[in-house]
């Protein structure tokens, strides 16, 4: 489930600093539900399943292009790896 990475993340993200707020967002879907703030990044999660088995759907890929397009970083995440990078790594 997303939850099994979400959750460990937020909490890795808030003892390094971030400031995290979960988001939901009224009478829109598709957009991602994860905020990380920190020094200026702005950066806008959406946590799938580590099976593979978390579907995308377009909705959700228009909303990362379009946080991008206004200055934001957008991830689709599935992978405790991957969030690592963005959070703590070059990607």
């Amino acid at each position: 489930m997303e939850f099994d990475l979400q959750e460990p993340a937020i909490v890795y993200a808030e003892a390094r600093g971030w400031l995290v707020r979960r988001v939901k967002w009224v009478g829109r879907r598709g957009a991602q539900d994860t905020l990380f703030l920190k020094a200026g990044r702005h950066v806008w999660i959406e946590f799938k399943r580590e099976d593979g088995n978390g579907v995308i759907a377009p909705a959700q890929t228009r909303a990362a292009k379009e946080f991008i397009a206004h200055g934001a970083e957008s991830y689709i995440v599935d992978s405790w790896d991957v969030f690592l990078r963005i959070l703590d790594g070059p990607l």
